[in-house]
């Protein structure tokens, strides 16, 4: 388990491709599990590395 003073900031929007919609989170996308497990994300990141963005919101009902 991360340490609490491990963890790092989540990384913010940006005016760019990459940026997730407004009010949206790494941990409201349906990659997030894969994105934190492969790429070091964390569910409160605001950014997303592939470019462009390719943030797909979890259906309403569905298991985060």
């Amino acid at each position: 388990m991360i340490e609490e003073m491990d963890r790092r900031d989540p990384l913010p929007r940006g005016n760019d491709d990459m940026s997730l919609p407004e009010g949206k989170t790494c941990g409201d996308c349906v990659h997030c599990r894969r994105c934190t497990l492969m790429f070091g994300h964390i569910p409160e990141d605001q950014s997303c590395d592939w470019s462009p963005s390719r943030f797909r919101p979890i259906p309403t009902g569905e298991p985060q």
